[in-house]
C-alpha cells in the first residue's frame, strides 16, 4: 500500500494552502481593491477546513499502511476481532435476495426534512417569549428555552482520540456525534466495529460520514449513502443512522486528498440525493446561517472551532449568538473536528469546552441530530385544538415532520396565574411529563416537554 510520507504531506497540503489562497484571492474580491480582514480571515477558514479534512485521511491511510507493514492484515484479523451480531445473519441454505430496510416514505404533511428556504425566513426570530395571559402558551425556540443550540461532531475512524472525547463527555456531561467512514471498520484491531459500539452504548451518536468518503469509483453517490446507513445500522445494536455529513462538503472539494484523482460525477455529493434517506445533511463550510433561514440538508459547520473567540471572524464568532443586532442571533453553532495529533489541538478543544460550560444556561448543547429535529419540528410545529378552563388547558401540537424519524420533544412555556403554588401536572395521551416552574419578572411560568403529534396534552394548575 502506498504510504505518505510526513515531507510529502506536506508538500501536498501546502500546495493545497497555496491553491485555495489563490481561488479565493480570484473569486472573493475585485483586483483593484484591498481584502478586508472579514474576508481575509473567511478564506482562511476554508483553507483550514479544507486542509482538516485532507490531513485526516492521509492520517489514517498512513496507519493502515504501517498496520499492514507489521503484518496485520484482514483475515488474521477475522476470527479475533469482536463484532456485534449481525440482526441479518443468513442461515444455510438461504441463497434469497435479502432487501435493506427502507427509510420512511414522505406522505402529504409528513416530511423527512424540510425544503431549503432559500433568502426567506421560516419565522421570525424573537428574543425568549414570555406569554402574556393565564393559559397561553408559546413553543420554545430551542430545547429547554435556551437561547441558542450547538453541537460538536467528529469527522472520520480516529478511535486513537476515543479516551480524550470519553474524558471530556464525562467531565461536562455532553454527548458528542461522530461521522464515521462505513467501509473502513471491522478490518483491524486498531478500528473494529467493537469500539463503536462502545461509543454509542456511552450514549453519542454514530451517523454517516458515507460508505467510502466518496474514495471508490465504484460506488454511486446513492449507494454511498445508503449503503453506509445500511452497514452501520446492521453493525451496531441500536443504532439509529439518520443524518450524513457530507464527504469532503457539500461540493465535493477532493483537493490534496488521497480521493482527488476521483472526479467523476457519480463521486460527487448530491443534496437531493441525501434528502431521500437523512433528516439533515452537515456541511464543512463553517458561515454560520440564520436560524430561520437555515437549510438542514446543509448545515454549516466550523472546522476545529476555529474563531470561536474572535469577534472579527463575524461568520464563526461563537458569542454572536447572543447579539439581537447579529444575523447569527439565536442559531445553532456546530463544529466538527478530525484526529487530535497533540496536546495543543486537544487544549484547544478544552478552551471551548470550558466557555461553553460557563455559557451552559444560555444554549443547548446536545449531538447534532437531536438538534437536527428539534428545528424541523419547532420551524413547522403550530398549536391546534386549544382549550382553557379556570384552571386547565388542553391542546394538540402539530408539525410537517415524519412520526417515524422525528421524535425530538419540544419545549412548552405557559403562563400560571399570579403568585400560583400549588400541584401541576402534564399528561400527553394519559403520560405524565415532567414540568417545573420559573419566575420572570413577577409573572409565574410552567416549562414543559411535549412531543409533536402525539396526541391530547392537557396541563392542570
Amino acid at each position: 500500500m502506498f504510504t505518505l510520507t510526513p515531507i510529502r504531506l506536506s508538500l501536498t497540503l501546502l500546495a493545497l494552502t497555496l491553491s485555495l489562497a489563490a481561488c479565493n484571492e480570484q473569486t472573493t474580491q475585485p483586483l483593484n481593491q484591498t481584502p478586508t480582514m472579514a474576508s481575509t480571515l473567511e478564506a482562511e477558514d476554508q483553507q483550514a477546513a479544507l486542509y482538516d479534512q485532507a490531513d485526516s485521511l492521509w492520517y489514517l491511510e498512513n496507519e493502515r499502511a504501517k498496520r499492514l507493514a507489521d503484518g496485520e492484515s484482514p483475515t488474521s484479523l477475522m476470527q479475533t476481532t469482536p463484532l456485534p451480531t449481525l440482526q441479518t445473519k443468513r442461515e444455510p441454505g438461504d441463497y434469497s435476495f435479502t432487501s435493506p430496510p427502507t427509510p420512511p416514505v414522505s406522505r402529504a404533511g409528513q416530511l423527512l426534512n424540510l425544503p431549503d428556504p432559500g433568502s426567506v425566513p421560516r419565522f421570525t426570530v424573537t428574543g425568549l417569549q414570555w406569554p402574556a395571559q393565564v393559559g397561553d402558551l408559546s413553543i420554545s425556540m430551542w430545547a429547554q428555552d435556551k437561547l441558542a443550540a450547538f453541537s460538536l461532531t467528529i469527522d472520520d475512524n480516529h478511535v486513537q482520540d476515543h479516551a480524550f472525547w470519553y474524558e471530556m463527555a464525562e467531565q461536562y456531561g455532553w454527548k458528542w456525534t461522530w461521522f464515521l467512514i462505513a467501509n473502513q471498520i471491522g478490518w483491524s484491531s486498531a478500528d473494529h466495529w467493537g469500539h463503536w459500539q462502545r461509543a454509542l452504548d456511552q450514549g453519542h451518536e454514530l451517523q454517516s460520514h458515507g460508505q467510502t468518503h466518496l474514495c471508490d469509483a465504484l460506488f454511486y453517490t446513492f449507494r454511498e449513502y445508503r449503503q453506509s446507513q445500511v452497514e452501520i445500522e446492521r453493525q451496531l445494536a441500536n443504532a439509529q443512522v439518520r443524518t450524513l455529513a457530507y464527504p469532503f462538503g457539500m461540493h465535493t472539494d477532493k483537493r490534496g486528498s488521497p480521493c482527488e484523482p476521483l472526479t467523476s460525477e457519480r463521486t460527487k455529493n448530491s443534496r437531493a440525493e441525501a434528502a431521500k434517506y437523512f433528516l439533515a445533511g452537515r456541511d464543512v463550510y463553517g458561515a454560520l446561517s440564520h436560524p430561520a433561514k437555515l437549510d438542514y440538508m446543509k448545515v454549516p459547520s466550523v472546522s476545529s472551532a476555529r474563531n470561536f473567540f474572535n469577534p472579527q471572524a463575524a461568520w464563526a464568532y461563537f458569542d454572536s449568538v447572543f447579539n439581537p443586532a447579529s444575523a447569527n442571533y439565536r442559531t445553532w453553532y456546530v463544529v466538527h473536528y478530525h484526529n487530535l495529533p497533540n496536546d495543543t489541538a486537544k487544549n484547544e478543544v478544552r478552551q471551548v469546552l470550558a466557555y461553553l460550560q460557563t455559557v451552559e444556561d444560555k444554549v443547548w448543547i446536545a449531538p447534532f441530530t437531536q438538534v437536527a429535529k428539534y428545528g424541523q419540528e419547532y420551524a413547522s410545529a403550530k398549536l391546534v385544538n386549544l382549550q382553557k378552563t379556570a384552571n386547565s388547558v388542553s391542546f394538540e401540537l402539530k408539525d410537517q415532520m415524519n412520526d417515524l424519524w422525528f421524535n425530538q420533544p419540544l419545549t412548552l412555556k405557559l403562563r400560571l396565574p399570579d403568585g400560583w403554588s400549588g400541584v401541576l401536572t402534564v399528561e400527553q395521551q394519559a403520560v405524565n411529563r415532567q414540568v417545573r416552574t420559573l419566575a420572570y419578572q413577577g409573572g409565574v411560568y410552567a416549562l414543559f416537554e411535549v412531543i409533536p403529534d402525539r396526541g391530547v396534552v392537557t396541563v392542570k394548575y
